[in-house]
């Protein structure tokens, strides 16, 4: 009973932490309620069999725009797994926070076990799960693919070490899909996240072996090839087809405006507005500096065993407010950075290693109650912030009838769109520009569309849907041009000839699209065959009856 006990008391906090998602409704954030739409239009092109999705075109006023071509795709599938239950739009969402919350002090408290013993795990899972801005996703921005990541942080340094401890086929297989799960969860924080896992491998090599050139080659780059060949398909089309959107002609804020400063970690108020709180937690940061105090002061064995990973966690942290502090805004003018958007971003890595730093109050008899007591605290004052500013109760039907679209500056829009639409089209989804024709038989979805035209003249037909590239069609078979720059919307036009004709539109793969498919693909075939030899093996060298 002792051994669950941990689990229980961290129960315990994630359900009063999230108590307002129990509630009938959902509450106002910045982003909640924009994944309950994406969540319905997810499912839409699903049902359609567009697969990956990547054309939404029942939003943007129903003119379409490549939503999931280039948000993060992941929270959405986890929904529709919770809609094929029947589940609600709204409820699918919300148990997707909780879980998120759940999961990430689970996995805080498996890493930190695995790095310190169980009170350094129940420690750092409690610091992570009341972390301020860990609320702040909850119940001010309302970031689902943010909270996703906090549990994938963690899940990510446990599996690698147990990789690095006993590498097999299947903890490598693991480790890469939780990589491809990050991209896919939230590709702004895997970009950010990347470069300290890459370290965290290395230091961990250290604290355990010694030749750290033969894990680079042997066991790290085939882990993290297969990691990024997994999510490729996303990512890949992403970064290459970017420069047809708005996002890539504007920056969507201010950056010298979300820089933060130190004070401002301690001091910054909690607000709902715009500008959340960058505050890390006075316990917070005296559980860290007093850990840190404590390893110094600790056994011989002890400093040998942590210290580097102590100097790559202080490291990270001290990187971290750096590159959100004013003094490295030349460094925001040009990518990674500059795709960012808020130097606050920074902050959900911070939690992370701020958390994990809370390890080292277990090395020493005095510390570990200190760290006791600091939890008692912080879990007390910090549950004041556990709650949204405003509940709201709108029916699902609400959401799915929702046609925006669910961005802050209509970002996604091709760059050939100098019209952006207003309002849902009145009429059919193709319309003849001339008289004296006919189009009927008008059938369409997320990714297709079809129809057939008479007409005693050459004609034009406008599909009431923006131009983006993938977008083919064929009249009679014959794939014709299609002219979208004449129209201000870039609208899709295309050329009738006379007679009775088949008209098809469909929404396919560009050969980057493709290619990156053929990654991902390949990528989950060789992880299926390292799964299944290791299966063979196994049964292999099972000793019989």
């Amino acid at each position: 009973m002792r051994r669950f006990l941990p689990f229980v008391v961290i129960l315990i906090v994630v359900l009063l932490y999230t108590k307002p998602y129990f509630r009938t409704g959902f509450f106002a954030t910045q982003d909640g309620e924009w994944s309950i739409v994406r969540l319905a239009e997810m499912q839409r092109e699903i049902k359609d069999l567009q697969v990956p999705p990547r054309w939404s075109d029942y939003l943007n006023h129903g003119y379409g725009y490549p939503l999931f071509s280039f948000t993060y795709p992941a929270p959405f599938y986890i929904g529709i797994l919770f809609r094929l239950a029947h589940i609600g739009l709204t409820d699918s969402i919300k148990i997707i926070f909780v879980a998120s919350v759940c999961f990430s002090a689970i996995f805080m408290f498996l890493l930190g076990r695995e790095l310190a013993g169980d009170y350094a795990g129940f420690l750092s899972a409690v610091f992570y799960t009341v972390a301020p801005f860990r609320l702040v996703d909850l119940y001010v921005r309302g970031s689902i693919g943010e909270s996703l990541s906090l549990a994938i942080f963690p899940l990510l340094f446990y599996l690698s070490l147990k990789y690095i401890l006993k590498p097999t086929s299947v903890r490598m297989v693991l480790c890469s899909f939780v990589l491809a799960f990050m991209i896919l969860a939230h590709n702004i924080m895997a970009l950010v996240f990347f470069p300290f896992w890459i370290v965290f491998l290395y230091v961990s090599v250290i604290s355990y072996f010694e030749d750290i050139k033969f894990y680079s080659w042997r066991y790290f780059l085939p882990m993290i090839l297969l990691g990024l060949g997994l999510a490729a398909y996303f990512y890949m089309p992403a970064l290459l087809e970017k420069n047809y959107l708005i996002l890539s002609q504007i920056k969507l804020a201010d950056v010298s405006k979300n820089f933060i400063r130190l004070p401002d970690y301690l001091l910054s108020p909690w607000s709902w507005g715009d500008k959340p709180s960058f505050q890390l937690g006075w316990a917070h940061i005296l559980a860290g500096i007093v850990g840190f105090i404590s390893l110094m002061v600790s056994s011989e064995i002890d400093r040998k065993k942590y210290m580097p990973l102590a100097i790559f966690i202080i490291s990270s942290i001290a990187v971290l407010i750096f590159f959100a502090h004013p003094f490295s805004a030349d460094f925001w003018n040009a990518p990674p950075l500059s795709w960012l958007d808020f130097p606050w971003r920074l902050l959900t890595p911070l939690a992370f290693f701020l958390a994990m730093s809370s390890i080292f109050l277990s090395t020493h008899k005095n510390t570990r109650i200190i760290g006791g007591i600091l939890v008692v605290v912080t879990v007390i004052f910090s549950l004041n912030f556990a709650h949204p500013d405003v509940y709201i109760n709108k029916p699902d039907v609400y959401y799915a009838t929702n046609d925006a679209t669910t961005t802050s500056k209509d970002e996604l829009m091709p760059i050939w769109v100098k019209e952006k639409p207003e309002n849902r089209y009145t009429g059919p989804k193709a319309v003849l520009a001339k008289a004296k024709s006919t189009l009927y038989n008008l059938q369409y979805n997320s990714h297709e569309i079809s129809f057939r035209t008479i007409t005693e003249q050459s004609n034009t037909v406008t599909i009431n849907t923006i131009y983006f590239p993938g977008w083919k069609f064929y009249v009679g078979g014959v794939e014709v041009p299609i002219d979208y720059l004449s129209s201000p919307q870039g609208l899709i036009t295309i050329n009738i000839p006379v007679g009775n004709k088949l008209v098809e539109g469909k929404f396919t793969e560009t050969p980057v699209r493709f290619w990156s498919d053929m990654i991902s693909l390949f990528s989950l075939l060789a992880a299926v065959v390292l799964l299944l030899r290791s299966l063979v093996l196994r049964l292999i060298k099972r000793p019989s009856a």
